[in-house]
Parts: structure tokens; sequence; C-alpha cells
């Protein structure tokens, strides 16, 4: 969830020395790849969680993803070491609100929830003590049937209190006695696409392991909110058991890890999209000497903000200073006015191919496929970022499938109208993207997630 209101003071828990020595991985999936439809229906989840019931590349199947972009942007402008994963292992699965999913678990004994994984938001949250909280089972969940986090079940659950140190919100100026719980509140959207979460900060354990055993857990201390009250998507249609939010932001949950002594790892992380939807998300990687790189740039709202010089497209070279956002929680990459019509007029000019419209899709700029699709030549697109590294795109077309021959007879150039610069999840297709929070740098390498 993008973009997100959360009142925090300046908040550093204590800065443990962090020399690189491992890293946390795990696997994740795309939503609506095939891998999750296969899961889901094994685990006897409903269309619902499926975009529309629509087949993959249909007119159907983009606009769900549109749909859900258009929500979540509206009011907002491998080095050496031993692997990590959550307890549970290292699969995760993207599902409701187009955000990945991973099953952690707290607590002592554990307690286990299936939370979305979100670059946009600097705060970690599952519902607990629920006053207002998306239903644990229902219709649109199958068989799956969730659980809130229960404090007093946990023996190594600690409340904050609005006095302790480790109390990084409004509460702590606003403090009416010693003893009063460290509250929190995080805004996603703005307006009628507007949604919440509110509660308390509370204290337990976060369980890890080593990738490839059982046996060496590792459970560290982490701040995360108790949900007492969602609001808005979150209520239906969003993630009902939670939100692990890793921005750059000091609370975000690769940021504790990365403080805490338990271990030794660089406040940072990768994330590798495969073409297929399959993908891998390593905590403490800083990628590997041979990665393009660009400084991310400073911004209070903790996102992943990125300084572009040029676009080139094929043969043209546009010479365009612009910001973007790189968001793995975005299907489409997108762009505002001027540089979107730079970007598919160069596009639309170097291919071959008849444009043509096609009702109700989101793509403007769509072409025939032609017979001998082997010789379609398609225009590279790539970026000039800020200190000369290129970043391209290496799949910037989608291709769209009749729905009831399931034959593809168009293709587009994948990218929408924005407000503002988005570099979405197509454009990161390929590639493992570098989060290096440490060093403020945005790492990329095409790259093969299964190796």
């Amino acid at each position: 969830m993008a973009f997100y209101s959360v009142s925090v003071l300046l908040f550093l828990a204590a800065v443990l020395s962090s020399c690189y020595a491992h890293k946390l991985g795990m696997d994740f999936h795309h939503r609506f790849s095939d891998k999750v439809r296969e899961w889901t229906d094994s685990h006897g989840l409903p269309p619902a969680w499926n975009p529309e019931e629509a087949p993959h590349g249909s007119v159907e199947y983009y606009r769900a993803l549109l749909k859900h972009d258009l929500h979540r942007h509206r009011g907002r402008s491998l080095a050496s070491g031993e692997l990590y994963a959550f307890a549970r292992g290292n699969k995760t699965y993207e599902y409701l609100g187009n955000l990945h999913y991973a099953y952690v678990d707290l607590g002592s004994p554990s307690q286990i929830f299936l939370v979305a994984l979100d670059t946009g938001s600097p705060l970690f949250w599952v519902p607990c003590n629920c006053k207002q909280c998306a239903p644990t089972s229902d219709s649109s969940y199958g068989n799956v049937t969730f659980r809130n986090y229960n404090l007093s079940a946990s023996t190594t659950s600690k409340t904050i209190s609005c006095s302790s140190s480790q109390c990084f919100t409004d509460s702590s100026t606003e403090c009416s006695s010693k003893t009063a719980d460290c509250t929190y509140t995080i805004e996603y959207g703005s307006g009628n696409y507007s949604s919440s979460s509110s509660g308390i900060i509370v204290q337990d354990y976060l369980y890890l392991t080593k990738e490839g055993t059982t046996s060496n857990v590792v459970y560290i201390p982490i701040l995360f909110g108790c949900g007492e009250v969602q609001t808005g998507d979150l209520l239906n249609g969003g993630p009902p058991n939670g939100l692990m939010g890793l921005s750059s932001s000091n609370i975000s949950v690769p940021s504790m890890i990365a403080y805490n002594k338990a271990i030794s790892i660089t406040n940072s992380f990768s994330m590798c999209f495969g073409k297929d939807g399959y993908g891998r998300l390593n905590f403490g990687d800083v990628g590997s000497k041979d990665q393009n790189e660009t400084s991310l740039n400073s911004n209070p709202s903790a996102h992943y903000n990125i300084s572009l010089t040029e676009v080139v497209v094929g043969t043209t070279t546009n010479k365009l200073s612009f910001n973007a956002i790189v968001d793995s929680g975005t299907s489409y990459s997108g762009f505002t006015d001027s540089i979107y019509l730079k970007l598919a007029t160069s596009f639309s000019a170097q291919v071959s191919e008849q444009r043509i419209n096609i009702s109700g899709i989101p793509f403007e700029y769509c072409f025939e496929t032609s017979a001998d699709q082997a010789n379609t030549k398609i225009p590279s697109v790539s970026f000039a970022t800020q200190g000369g590294s290129t970043f391209r795109a290496l799949y910037p077309t989608v291709p769209i499938y009749d729905e009831n021959t399931n034959r593809q007879f168009a293709y587009c150039l994948g990218i929408i109208q924005y407000d503002i610069n988005i570099i979405g999840e197509n454009f990161l297709v390929g590639q493992r993207i570098v989060f290096d929070i440490e060093k403020q740098v945005l790492g990329w390498k095409p790259y093969n997630c299964y190796s």
C-alpha cells in the first residue's frame, strides 16, 4: 500500500554492529500466476482469489490488475553468506490487494499469520484485540481460516508504554501516564479509497530459520502493531491477516532485523521476479559486484525513489529528468503525461505491426500480433539513472489473448498514465532488485530466480 501516513517520531533502536554475514530468504509468487492458481485450487480457495476468474492475458485479466493499481496509488505522490527464511519455509504468495504474502510465526508458542509484504509501508501489524477487523473466516477464503494475534496466549509478548524509549509514535509526546499504551495509526490511500489500521505497539518474537533446515530456528524480538481497528479495504478485499512493512523506515522489518544481535546482516534485501510470477525475497542481500546501481533519493515517506535522466526506446533517446518510485506492489509501470507520451510515441513509431484499439483494456498502445510471431521486433525500453547505470525493462509489453481460443492476438506497451512516476512489477520481471537501505542504493541485475 504505497501511500501512507503514520505519526512517527525520529526513532532508531540501539544500532548494533551489523557486519555482513547472513541473509534471510524466501520465495514469492505473483498472486495471478499459474503456480498460485494451482495452490489456491489445492487449498480449496475460490475463484474470488483470482482476477475475476479471468484467463491469463485476457482483457478482463489486465482490467482486474489495473483496478487495484489505480486504487493503490490514488492520492499519493549476492554476496556470500548463510541464507535464512521464515520458520514456516520460504514460499510466499501474492493474493488480495495485489501484494505478496508470506507465512510468519509470532510469539511463544508461535501463532501463524499470512501477512502481506509491502515495500511501500513502514510498519508491521497483525489483527489483535479486535474491535473492528476483517473476519477470520469468510466464503471468499475458501477452506482457509485466519487467526488474530492473542497477546495473553504468548509468554513472550510485551505491550509497550507511551513512556518507553521503544515507543516511536506521537503517543510518546502525548503520554497521559507512564503506564498508558504506545498507540499507532497508519493510513493507506486517501478520500474514498482510504483504509487504515490502528491499535497499540507490542513486542514479541519473530521466528526465522536457516534455509534448507528445520532445526536451526532463530527468534528475534521485534516491535509491531496490534491492530485493533481496521477500516476500508482492510475489512474487505485487502490483507485480512496483517501487513509487513518493507520500506526504508527505521521501524520496517528489514531495519529491525538488521538492528538485532541474533543475526548479523546488512540492512538490505532483494526481490527477484520470475517471468511466470515465481520469485524470491532475501533479507540481508546486498547483491553482487557486477550489478547496476543508483542512489536512492531521501524522502519522508521512505519510498524507494530514484532519479532518471533519459528514456531510451529502441533507437530513440529522450532527454528527460524525473524521479520515479520503484514499487513491486504495482502491476503496471506508470508515468505522468509528458513522460508517458514521449515513451509511448517513441515505441509506436518503431513498431511495424498495425496499432489497434481494444475495448476495455487498460493499455492505450496495442498492436496486432503478426502471423509470424518469431519475427516480431519489439523496441527495447530502458532508462538512464543518476550516476550513469542503465535500467532496462526486459519485458516492456504484455500479451493479449482471446478468451475463447486462448490465442494471442495482440500485444501492448505495458504502461499507464499516472499522476506520479512508478516503475512497477512488469518492468522488474527477469531481474533481481536490491533495496540497500544501509547504503541508500538501489541495485539490479538480470537474474534467474530459480538458480
